[in-house]
């Protein structure tokens, strides 16, 4: 059988003539009045117990007293047990019982709940365990082998639980915020009570640092969580995978130019996404030697696994903006032949097509001439790339004058296959030329 609720309340005792007395304040003490109320969990009935110095008082008087209509109202003379019993309530009611015996007399107040109504079910949450604690008493006491009821929306936790030794049940906390019901019910009584629960928030956020580097810092809670997954995806030079440190974060470098990045932070089955526009240390606008320079500079500072100029060389290549169509300058002309609405304007597509050959130069022409120049021309940008990484920035500014100078070589070899010498062979050299 569950016990009962013992309040215990310990007063200050007034002693008449305190004033006058030397030392009765110790007398007093030793003379306090202690009063416990307690309601039996089978009837309700309530039973005031009065002692002192852990002894029943006999002949105590116990006043009650209730702004409610409480049949237990009156004046009573504790038993040789120290004790009075008194009727459960029909209803909740704040009783006060001021108890006297000999000059010590003190008071106390304590809500009597009728029965029907002492069953209670508490909630807390144990952060420590990420989990949800139901605690169920009546009267006060702890109520084992109840059964409770868990309902949440989409809560993995719902189901029915039976308590402990300690009236407790503990549920896994939610994954997202949510409202959780709980129903005890233990002989017949029934308690019920609805608490929102804040699930661990897991967040992820980005700050920069002027031009000189991003942090990355992931929180739970608000307090910065150890050994997070962070992914960092875009076009930056420092996308990749990480783990934050012992103060939840992770330090990269800022971007070359302004990018867009997305980062995701996972832990412990959290998730937290957000993403976020870096600055830059070159502008969109700004030449793209400019850019390299930056790229080698970073390269410098923060060491390489490979040969620099290596690394200078494949950056030039993903990024060189003159791969881009709409980078050419208009005089070179469409980036192929595809892109000609007039065959006969379509480069490649001269008198020549008449020799026989799809519209090149003849045979005996040197058709290598302008691929060989321009094959010497990276060639060399590209050993002097390699051999000194500081002259990759010149390099990739002379890149439109190159993409002119082969637009006008261009130019100059379609006016050399087009001429005509009166030989009939379509504009070639004659055949007494030493081809």
């Amino acid at each position: 059988m569950r016990g009962s609720k013992h309040l215990t309340v310990v007063m200050v005792v007034a002693m008449l003539a305190v004033a006058m007395v030397p030392g009765t304040v110790g007398a007093a003490s030793a003379d306090a009045l202690h009063v416990g109320v307690t309601q039996d969990a089978d009837t309700g009935d309530a039973t005031v117990t009065v002692t002192r110095n852990e002894t029943a008082v006999e002949n105590a008087t116990v006043v009650v007293e209730s702004s409610d209509n409480y049949a237990g109202n009156g004046t009573y003379a504790t038993g040789a047990n120290g004790t009075i019993d008194l009727p459960t309530p029909q209803e909740r009611v704040n009783a006060t019982f001021t108890v006297s015996e000999g000059n010590n007399t003190t008071s106390t107040s304590v809500v009597l709940v009728p029965l029907d109504e002492s069953l209670d079910v508490s909630v807390e949450a144990d952060d420590a365990n990420d989990t949800v604690v139901a605690i169920v008493t009546q009267y006060g006491e702890s109520v084992e082998n109840a059964s409770v009821q868990v309902n949440g929306t989409d809560y993995a936790g719902n189901g029915t639980y039976q308590t402990d030794a300690n009236g407790t049940v503990e549920v896994t906390e939610p994954t997202t915020t949510t409202n959780l019901t709980f129903v005890a019910t233990a002989d017949g009584l029934t308690a019920e009570t609805t608490v929102a629960v804040e699930a661990d928030d897991l967040d992820v956020s980005v700050s920069q640092d002027g031009n000189e580097s991003v942090t990355i810092t992931v929180t739970e809670d608000g307090e910065p969580v150890e050994n997070a997954s962070v992914a960092v995806d875009g076009n930056y030079t420092d996308a990749g995978e990480y783990e934050t440190d012992e103060n939840g974060t992770v330090d990269l470098s800022s971007p070359l130019q302004t990018v867009t990045v997305d980062v995701t932070a996972e832990y412990d089955g959290l998730t937290a996404e957000t993403t976020v526009t870096l600055q830059g240390e070159v502008a969109a606008d700004d030449p793209f030697g400019q850019l390299v320079s930056s790229f080698v500079d970073r390269l410098k500072d923060t060491g390489s696994d490979g040969p620099l100029g290596q690394a200078v060389s494949d950056f030039v290549t993903e990024n060189n903006p003159g791969n881009a169509d709409d980078k050419r300058p208009d005089h070179a002309g469409p980036k192929n032949s595809d892109d000609a609405d007039d065959e006969e304007d379509a480069p490649g597509n001269s008198a020549n097509a008449k020799n026989g050959n799809g519209g090149g130069p003849p045979d005996h022409a040197n058709n290598n001439k302008a691929s060989d120049e321009e094959d010497g021309e990276s060639d060399d940008e590209e050993t002097e790339t390699a051999d000194d990484a500081d002259d990759s920035a010149d390099d990739a500014d002379d890149s439109a004058d190159d993409a002119d100078d082969s637009a006008d070589e261009s130019d100059d070899s379609s006016d050399d296959s087009n001429g005509s010498n009166g030989n009939g062979n379509g504009g070639g050299p004659p055949d007494h030329a030493n081809n």
